[in-house]
């Protein structure tokens, strides 16, 4: 017995030891926007508890969402630190990263600003009307430690009164915060001004929608709409993973886009576009779009998205599935809801085929390379872009919507995509915690579909294969009709309006003849060129093969381009009904729209 407790003793000191030498820093973070005109964060970090000579403080390079390294670190200046009142030496070791020599102290302050004034969901902002903080672009975390915990204190100017955000508050005060991991800080927006906020219940959970910029909404339309998708959502998936949830919607003048969040998102979109009802079917696109992202890239992920490499780029094949069948996802919830008819929504489909068949690309890059190469091609597309790449985002809609159908058809019915989505959430978000591969993707398409899909991956997936779309549509009654004019003639060119060339599309006439991006057109066969629509006019009255002089201005130099004429390939799909469809096509169209028995059709 003596024995025993001095063995019991000995392991309770070396526990203790190992505990409090291998104890983790206490982190917070002061937030405040003295001059907001100026457009400038003024950061303090306190780090306490520390045990060595050096700290290194880094800033991320890009924002989980959105696959470009942005090089946050450039936005900073003033970097300084001290403990007490004694300043600490310390130096930039590479582009992110300040290294930092503590003296021996347990205690160092480490003060910076960040210049924003980039208004995106991914970045940034500030000015005399609000603070918009994206938080990856704006606070820094101690190498080594995402993990840590930690506090942040938030100083709003004087004229500010308002935050939105999914961070939860400290006994109550909504300008201290509770940051559980640089994760949720980075992937937690933070709204301050004096915006509105409309607070609701859907799938009996608290959201919260923050209204910034004026517009023509309906709020009480905009609320009962986001209800509809998250009962929707929730009934596919079987639950909420969340406990509250923040819409941050910027009216705006012009801007477009959306970025999801673990327990929020942003949402920018122009402020009269509200209305009439195909301007808001946009709206109600983008919000169905990123609330589904709750589930699908937040919870079912791609295994290397997660945990975040915040220093370089994370690569995957695999952002088909995150943004492209979430693409498909997001208007089809709202013709399952009712918030958009059939026709309209056949319409999107038809819009998403158009889009993906109207790009060259499509001959050059796969689906699998342009998740790849999204950091270096899709968010830098150039003026060559559509004829050498394709968006994962539409094609990856395509592709799930053949796929939909294609699973309904092999089990008459009785499963979709719905299933594939709700057993990936269930088998690798819940009970193995971890990302998925593109293998184990494909394997749970074959479980439901009932059958093997190799040649569809390999060829439309991972190849670059036509595909035929008629036979998927054929299963719910439909007929995709190209409606283009295979005869018309042009010259395959992008112009803006002082006439130069923007773009000029693979396989056009245009393109064989040599002209080039920046080749202001003058005149064609010695007929002044006013517009693109006067190019149309001067076209209309050729025919193919024959040959017309190009004058452009190139770099200041007059020259002439000889150029023989032909159609452009262009695709204008259109989707309808069969004449006459069979029982079966009728009940799978049912169950791929998810029509009750008492709506329409």
């Amino acid at each position: 017995m003596p024995m025993l407790k001095q063995t019991l003793l000995t392991t309770f000191f070396i526990l203790f030891y190992m505990m409090t030498s291998t104890a983790s820093p206490i982190l917070t973070y002061h937030l405040s926007m003295p001059e907001p005109h100026t457009h400038y964060f003024e950061v303090e970090t306190k780090i306490s508890g520390l045990d060595q000579e050096t700290v290194d403080l880094k800033m991320a390079v890009w924002t989980p969402g959105s696959y470009l390294v942005r090089e946050f670190a450039r936005k900073v200046e003033g970097f300084e630190a001290q403990t007490g009142d004694s300043e600490l030496d310390f130096k930039k070791i590479n582009k992110n990263t300040w290294r930092i020599e503590t003296a021996g102290s347990s205690e160092i302050s480490v003060k910076y600003r960040v210049y924003s004034f980039e208004f995106s969901v991914r970045t940034s902002f500030l000015d005399a009307s609000h603070a918009y903080i994206n938080g990856a672009s704006v606070f820094m975390f101690i190498d080594g430690h995402l993990d840590l915990p930690s506090t942040l204190h938030i100083q709003p100017h004087n004229n500010f009164n308002t935050i939105s955000t999914a961070l939860k508050p400290v006994d109550g005060d909504q300008w201290v915060l509770s940051v559980p991991n640089y994760d949720l800080l980075a992937d937690s927006p933070i709204e301050i001004g004096t915006h509105k906020v409309v607070d609701f219940e859907a799938a009996k959970t608290p959201h919260h929608l923050a209204l910034v910029g004026e517009g023509n909404y309906d709020e009480e339309l905009l609320v009962s709409s986001i209800q509809k998708v998250v009962e929707e959502c929730t009934n596919i998936f079987g639950d909420l993973p969340t406990d509250d949830y923040t819409f941050i919607n910027f009216s705006t003048d012009g801007k477009y886009g959306g970025l999801e969040h673990l327990h929020s998102t942003c949402l920018m979109y122009p402020r009269w576009n509200y209305s009439p009802r195909p301007k808001l079917n946009r709206w109600l696109g983008l919000m169905a779009h990123e609330y589904f992202h709750l589930w699908n890239i937040k919870r079912i992920r791609p295994q290397v998205l997660g945990p975040f490499d915040y220093e370089n780029e994370n690569y995957t094949t695999l952002l088909w599935v995150a943004e492209g069948v979430t693409s498909y996802y997001d208007d089809h919830l709202l013709v399952r809801t009712g918030l958009m008819t059939e026709e309209e929504y056949l319409k999107v489909v038809a819009g998403n085929i158009n889009s993906h068949e109207n790009r060259p690309g499509k001959k050059v890059q796969s689906v699998t390379e342009a998740s790849f190469d999204a950091w270096i091609k899709y968010y830098r597309s150039d003026e060559n872009f559509n004829n050498c790449c394709i968006s994962y985002y539409t094609k990856g809609a395509v592709l799930s919507t053949l796929l939909d159908l294609e699973i309904l058809h092999n089990t008459k019915g009785k499963k979709s995509m719905d299933d594939v989505m709700r057993y990936m959430y269930d088998e690798y978000y819940k009970n193995q915690q971890r990302g998925f591969t593109d293998e184990e993707f494909q394997a749970a398409v074959e479980k439901f579909a009932g059958k093997e899909l190799d040649p569809f991956f390999t060829s439309h997936v991972s190849g670059v294969e036509p595909i035929d779309y008629q036979k998927y549509f054929d299963y719910v009654g439909l007929t995709l009709e190209n409606t283009a004019d295979a005869d018309k003639i042009a010259l395959g060119v992008n112009l803006n309006s002082s006439n130069k060339v923007t773009a000029v599309k693979r396989g056009s006439c245009g393109y064989e003849s040599g002209l080039n991006v920046n080749d202001e057109i003058i005149a064609i066969d010695n007929y002044r060129v006013k517009s693109s629509d006067n190019i149309a006019t001067l076209l209309a009255r050729k025919s193919q093969g024959d040959q017309v002089d190009i004058m452009v201005s190139r770099g200041g130099e007059i020259m002439h381009i000889q150029t023989e004429l032909h159609p452009a390939e262009h695709f204008s799909y259109k989707l309808s009904m069969v004449e006459k469809p069979s029982r079966t096509q009728k009940k799978l169209y049912k169950a791929w729209l998810k029509i009750r028995n008492e709506a329409k059709k």
